[in-house]
C-alpha cells in the first residue's frame, strides 16, 4: 500500500511512499520532532525535500533532507562499488519514492538513462559540422565516432544503434520523427 504526501508549496503534487517508509518517518523522533513530513517541498527540480535555516551565534546552519535519498539510504541495499553511487528512479518519476522505483546507480548509468539533455540539433550524440551531421557515442571514456550523416535523424539513428549495442535498451535513445 502506498501513501500519498502532500508538498507545501504545491497544492497539485504529492510525494508517494511506501506504507513501511512512512511509518518509519513517523516513528523517527528527530523526523517528527522537524515535522518532516509536514514541511516537505518541491525542490527546483522537481524533488520532495526539507529545507530549514537554524540561525546560531556563528551565523546561519542550513539543513537540507531529501526524501529519496533518505528512504533510499536506509532501506535500498546499496551495492559494492569503488565509483560513488546516486539513486535512481526508475519510472523517472522523482515523486515516486517508493521502494520499487528506487535503485542505486554510477553517474554513468544515471546519465544513460535521463531523457532530458540539450543538444542543438535536436538528438543525443549527434553535432552539426559545417553541412553535415557527426554522430558520436561515449563509452567507458572513450569516444566512439560513429560518422557523418546527411540528416540529422541519420546520424540520431547510428547513435542509438551503438547505444542498443553498448548499453541494450535505456532511456537516452533518440525519439525520432517519420
Amino acid at each position: 500500500m502506498s501513501v500519498k504526501v502532500k508538498l507545501k508549496n504545491r497544492d497539485d503534487k504529492y510525494a508517494v511512499l511506501d506504507q513501511k517508509t512512512h511509518d518509519d518517518i513517523q516513528a523517527n523522533e528527530y523526523l517528527m520532532s522537524i515535522k518532516f513530513l509536514d514541511n516537505l517541498r518541491a525542490h527546483s527540480n522537481g524533488y520532495g525535500v526539507f529545507q530549514r535555516c537554524i540561525t546560531t551565534k556563528k551565523g546561519p546552519v542550513y539543513e537540507t533532507i531529501y526524501l529519496h535519498k533518505y528512504v533510499a539510504e536506509k532501506f535500498v541495499e546499496k551495492p559494492e562499488s569503488d565509483k560513488k553511487l546516486f539513486v535512481r528512479f526508475i519510472d523517472g518519476d522523482v515523486l515516486n519514492v517508493t521502494l520499487e522505483n528506487l535503485e542505486w546507480v554510477t553517474m554513468n548509468t544515471l546519465r544513460r538513462q535521463m531523457k532530458n539533455f540539450k543538444s542543438k540539433t535536436g538528438y543525443r550524440g549527434v553535432t552539426k559540422e559545417k553541412s553535415r551531421f557527426r554522430a558520436v557515442i561515449y563509452h567507458e571514456r572513450k569516444a566512439h565516432n560513429l560518422g557523418f550523416f546527411d540528416t540529422a535523424e541519420e546520424a540520431a539513428k547510428a547513435y542509438n544503434k551503438k547505444s542498443r549495442e553498448l548499453f541494450g535498451e535505456t532511456g537516452s535513445l533518440n525519439s525520432i520523427g517519420k
